[in-house]
């Protein structure tokens, strides 16, 4: 029985063309798919980075921010009136007044500028201290979610003025600054 041979040298001479044909095939394929893949990382990122900076704009937007307006020393010089406007905030709780930070900024009499934080205080049984006296939209009584007369419940929202009274023991004499800040980090500039 013959058994037939194979001369390997000869399969391996003509293959290794092929193989070298076949390999330099996947490379360039390799090659078009490592660029393709870059391009779309690329892409990708773009993408992404431009994503993430409009969420970041879009986040400081709906922050907001509480503009001090009108600031009105009051003929005993003790006294401060003032209307805070909610630019785009969230509405804030009028239930959560007692946890907002209002700053008032003065000369003394003394001539020391002083920077006190002020409590809430609606019955204006302490020496020092801020209420408040109302909220409106546009000069007009609010409408949207409306604060009780008595300030116990409501909500001051976006566009809204909160008017208020805030008061020190000693004179004030010279510049005026009040700075206000919401539970939620919004604040006048």
């Amino acid at each position: 029985m013959l058994i037939p041979v194979l001369d390997l040298g000869e399969v391996f001479a003509v293959s290794s063309l092929g193989s070298l044909a076949a390999s330099a095939f996947f490379a360039a394929i390799a090659l078009i798919s490592i660029g393709f893949l870059m391009g779309m990382i690329s892409l990708g990122c773009g993408v992404i980075r431009d994503s993430l900076a409009t969420a970041l704009e879009n986040l400081e937007l709906s922050r907001g921010v509480l503009d001090v307006e009108n600031l009105t020393v009051l003929s005993d010089n003790r006294s401060v009136e003032a209307r805070i406007l909610n630019c785009g905030a969230d509405p804030i709780r009028v239930g959560e007044f007692d946890k907002m930070d209002v700053i008032l900024v003065y000369r003394s009499s003394a001539g020391f500028v002083k920077a006190i934080w002020l409590p809430y205080n609606p019955d204006m049984d302490l020496s020092y201290g801020w209420r408040p006296l109302n909220i409106t939209y546009e000069g007009s009584e609010e409408l949207l979610n409306p604060v009780s007369p008595d300030m116990s419940s409501g909500l001051w929202d976006p566009g809204e003025c909160l008017a208020i009274r805030a008061w020190v023991a000693d004179e004030i004499r010279g510049a005026v600054k009040l700075i206000v800040a919401a539970p939620s980090g919004v604040s006048s500039p």
